[in-house]
């Protein structure tokens, strides 16, 4: 059973190399991941100034 649970997360885990999930986009994908972490920035300290809201 625990063979059957570990070999299921670790294919879920694992990435092929030569796979398309493994090539970067380049400068595109720091941007969008600049972005998102500047909006959850930007709402945790929303949140830590205004906690009578939440």
């Amino acid at each position: 059973m625990k063979t059957k649970i570990a070999t299921s997360i670790m294919s879920l885990v694992v990435v092929p190399v030569h796979s398309d999930a493994a090539v970067s986009n380049g400068p595109v994908s720091y941007i969008v991941g600049g972005i998102i972490a500047l909006l959850i920035m930007g709402y945790l300290i929303y949140t830590l100034l205004r906690p009578e809201k939440f």
